[in-house]
């Protein structure tokens, strides 16, 4: 009954053009039978597969190994939750192969209920924080939850945070794939120690050990490194676990690509199928729902491309080095997507210079400001349609993250090209701004280091020289370097934040006054004469460890000597007196505020914010600071002491989270805030503010309007009432 329930509800959602039929059926299902995945997958042949990147990809290479969506149970739509995958079963004859993609949150549940052969692993990075939550507590439910399967696990020995995952299973193929994006996997998740990589920049495909015999991975405190390899990819070759040397030849551009094949093809030798026949039926697969396509609008020529977080951009970017087409991106912030596109600051725009780009999306302020901070020349047009037809090219790469993606190919499939048509109807589109020469952003560097090849591009030039200064107001003749440090980016940089160190130095810079950008990680000296220090949010782990490397004294000793400190969320919690680690412990902070924070009531904080700064501020901006606001996603309750003020006084969201309506708290030259945005980029007087407190007077005003149209539309979204704003603070399933 439950069965033909599905296949009713999905059939009644096609001809009704509700949706693709690909879900509904299978909530009805869940209802009637709440058992009823486990009851579908029964007698089958089932592949799980599951990740951050690349699972829609790598499912359709392992279905096409196994013989194609006709006879393989799948989803050829992506839906990836229990509903998407009753229906895929029960629209499958019984006892076919089944190959699922599974949503990272839900893979412990969905492996519980289905019992599969293999389990495909492919990488842990952030994305959809709001949502989904931090990347390290995927990593230990999976690990948790893969401990009692006897699959066996295909993973990514190039991702340490897979390899924990994985580490428990009962049998693991470890697969060397390469990993573009290592951001997340700096704290060993072990031990919380630091994790070095042999092979800085090389995309890990490297040797399995190197010279010295030493792992392409490792963590400098305990033993948790790479694991001896079964399968490896090098360039399009792979290596299987007999020791054939197989050609990878995919229609699909890319590296990722690659390595989603090579994962497909020996989780197919998993299954009985010879690695080299499984790659042959792969050559064949040269779209994935609408990703790599070309499509033809007329005289246009339209390359479709999905990228959802900084990971897929870091590949994604490599794919488009060398080109010239201009670039549509487009940017939503829907619950599919996350609702909190601060990730935008973590992807290296800067290597789009010398292209057109056009933001475009629900979100195409957000990007177009941070495009004006990359240098990259762009205009804003709102409705996608219309953005493809701005460009003046013949040819155009577009990317859009998935709510984006699926909007567009809905509107390429609607209606036939029409010159001039928008989503609304004919006629022209309304265009924001025209391309803006953007001047260079300021030189950065890292500290005390030469060799760096981390995160995002930002590096310029090396400064030879750093010399202390005193603070000075703005001047044309001669003024002194700024320093903005921004603190230990591989520990306390997941929501973002590093964007506001990019924020301040290049405001700096376009009104004249020198400045240098420093990224200091955790392996470097944290430099005592910055003029600004920015700290950011961080998952519970890294932020205990981030705290714990702060406490020598040095940041305490620059504050002391008339340095200014932004510090956000995690970072904010830090720089008070105590804060919570993962277990609700409290743990020292540096004392730099009057503030204490602990765990708050059960539930957490996620969603737009908005605070009418304290007055004192709004004074020292002579007025330019308004109401601020920025994005929350935190579960602390932070208390101000007497020597602490409020940052702002909350007019949308949760604030500080202990029921006084404050946001965030301020003495002297140290602030610190819940909000992310990144804040800076939202509110840029209260940039210009802090340029102050660090140089002794207001800076001259920018020409903002992008930031001020970002602003005024973040400000006009914010909810009624702080009781809106509250989520639990658990992850899907």
């Amino acid at each position: 009954m439950a069965t033909r329930a599905i296949m009713a509800a999905n059939l009644v959602s096609r001809r009704l053009r509700l949706g693709g039929g690909s879900v509904i059926g299978g909530r009805l299902g869940l209802v009637l039978d709440p058992g009823l995945l486990g009851v579908l997958a029964a007698g089958r042949q089932t592949a799980l597969v599951s990740g951050t990147n690349g699972k829609t990809t790598t499912t359709r290479l392992l279905s096409a190994a196994l013989g194609g969506p006709g006879r393989v149970a799948t989803s050829s739509a992506g839906a990836n939750l229990p509903a998407g995958l009753v229906a895929a079963l029960a629209a499958s004859p019984d006892g076919a192969p089944a190959v699922l993609e599974v949503d990272e949150g839900y893979l412990p549940r969905v492996a519980g209920e289905v019992h599969p052969h293999v389990v495909l692993l492919l990488n842990l990075s952030r994305d959809q924080l709001d949502r989904v939550g931090e990347v390290r507590m995927i990593a230990r439910r999976w690990r948790s939850a893969l401990a009692s399967t006897p699959a066996v696990l295909v993973a990514n020995a190039d991702d340490p945070l897979v390899v924990f995952a994985a580490s428990g299973g009962a049998e693991v193929r470890w697969v060397g794939v390469g990993q573009l994006w290592r951001s997340d996997a700096a704290g060993c998740p072990v031990c919380g120690g630091r994790i070095e990589f042999a092979e800085p920049g090389s995309g890990g495909q490297g040797p399995d050990r190197d010279a010295g015999e030493r792992p392409a991975w490792g963590c400098l405190s305990c033993g948790f490194a790479r694991p001896r390899l079964d399968a490896r990819l090098d360039g399009a070759v792979l290596t299987v676990p007999s020791g054939q040397h197989l050609s990878v030849d995919l229609a699909l551009p890319g590296r990722c690509n690659l390595a989603n094949a090579a994962m497909a093809a020996v989780g197919a030798g998993v299954l009985g199928v010879d690695e080299a026949d499984a790659l042959v039926a792969m050559a064949a697969v040269d779209e994935v729902e609408g990703r790599f396509a070309t499509v033809a609008l007329g005289p246009l020529k339209v390359r479709l491309l999905l990228a959802k977080n900084p990971a897929g951009w870091a590949e994604l970017l490599d794919l488009l080095h060398g080109g010239t087409e201009p670039i549509v991106v487009g940017i939503n912030a829907q619950v599919a997507d996350g609702r909190d596109p601060s990730w935008l600051w973590d992807v290296d725009f800067e290597r789009l210079r010398g292209r057109l780009v056009v933001a475009a999306g629900e979100r195409c302020r957000d990007l177009a400001v941070r495009l004006r901070y990359a240098g990259v020349d762009h205009r804003t047009v709102p409705e996608q349609w219309a953005a493809l037809q701005q460009t003046g090219s013949s040819a155009v790469e577009y990317i859009g993250n998935y709510t984006a993606f699926q909007e567009l190919r809905r509107r390429l499939a609607a209606g036939a090209y029409r010159p001039g048509a928008t989503a609304g109807g004919a006629g022209a589109p309304v265009v924001i701004g025209e391309p803006v020469p953007v001047p260079s952003p300021p030189d950065t560097m890292p500290a005390d280091r030469t060799d760096w090849a981390r995160g995002p591009g930002w590096a310029l030039e090396h400064r030879a020289e750093h010399r202390p200064h005193a603070h000075r107001p703005y001047a044309r003749s001669g003024p002194s370097v700024l320093r903005v440090v921004v603190v230990h980016p591989d520990l306390l940089g997941t929501y973002g934040d590093g964007g506001n160190g990019r924020i301040l130095a290049a405001r700096a810079t376009w009104r004249d006054q020198p400045a240098e950008l420093v990224l200091a990680h955790t392996d470097d000296v944290l430099p005592e004469s910055g003029d600004i220090y920015c700290l950011g949010g961080g998952e519970d782990g890294p932020q205990v460890e981030a705290a714990a490397l702060l406490g020598n004294g040095g940041l305490r000793r620059a504050v002391e000597r008339g340095a200014v400190v932004l510090a956000v969320c995690a970072g904010f919690q830090v720089a008070g007196m105590s804060f919570p680690d993962a277990d609700g412990s409290p743990r020292q902070g540096l004392g730099l505020l009057d503030v204490t924070t602990v765990k708050g009531p059960g539930r957490r904080a996620v969603g737009e914010s908005a605070a009418v700064p304290a007055s004192p501020l709004q004074e020292m901006t002579s007025g330019r600071l308004g109401m601020l606001t920025g994005f929350e996603n935190h579960a602390g309750a932070t208390r101000l002491g007497p020597t602490a003020q409020p940052l702002g006084r909350v007019m949308a969201g949760v604030g500080n989270g202990d029921g006084s309506g404050s946001e965030g708290a301020w003495a002297g030259r140290v602030v610190g805030t819940y909000l992310h945005g990144p804040v800076l980029a939202r509110n840029p007087a209260f940039a210009d503010l802090l340029l102050g407190m660090a140089t002794g007077s207001l800076p001259p005003l920018l020409p903002d309007a992008e930031e001020h149209a970002l602003r005024a539309e973040r400000l006009r979204s914010r909810p009624a009432k702080a009781s809106d704003l509250w989520l639990r603070a658990r992850r899907p399933g």
